[in-house]
């Protein structure tokens, strides 16, 4: 939103509506929007498509989401291996993304083998994880920022109404 004070309520109402049209727009555009995952190679995409299977203890509130992320996880692998082209990376929308790295950092398990193999992936994977993260996160926090100056419109929409709508005392007429 631009700082300059608009001269009606219509031309602020206009804008705000363009700009609620842009910020929709916007987060249609966030929400189809998918983070590459570098996964290195095949094995990594195996072991944690076992970890989930395996090891992760899901409840009622996230059964849901960790099938769809396993099943989404496990068709990018069949994928990857048919095309022979040796991609080693998933393309994960942001709520398996957020499943993901969910699931990933409160795996439990037994065992110092157990230990170090999951180690050992999360060191193969984790940086790449974060990074995706981190992007979603910037989309959520411009996201989050145009709402903000949607806020700051109708704030100053219902100003501008109230000073339009106070009853003059009789103190203010002139005749």
């Amino acid at each position: 939103m631009g700082k300059e004070k608009p001269s009606s309520i219509t031309e602020l109402k206009d804008k705000r509506a363009k700009f609620e049209n842009e910020v929709n727009e916007f987060q249609k555009e966030v929400s189809e929007r998918t983070y590459e995952i570098e996964l290195e190679n095949t094995s990594n995409l195996k072991a944690i498509l076992k970890q989930i299977d395996k090891s992760y203890e899901w409840n009622i509130k996230n059964a849901a989401l960790v099938i769809n992320l396993y099943e989404s996880l496990k068709l990018q692998n069949v994928t990857n291996v048919s095309s022979n082209s040796g991609k080693t990376s998933v393309a994960l929308n942001s709520l398996d993304l957020n499943t993901l790295y969910s699931v990933l950092t409160s795996i439990n398990g037994t065992g110092v083998e157990s230990a170090k193999t999951f180690v050992k992936l999360l060191t193969n994977v984790g940086l790449q994880i974060t990074e995706a993260m981190n992007k979603l996160a910037d989309d959520n926090k411009e996201i989050q920022q145009k709402h903000v100056e949607l806020a700051e419109m109708d704030v100053l929409i219902d100003g501008m109404e109230k000073e339009q709508s106070e009853p003059i005392s009789a103190d203010e007429v002139t005749i």
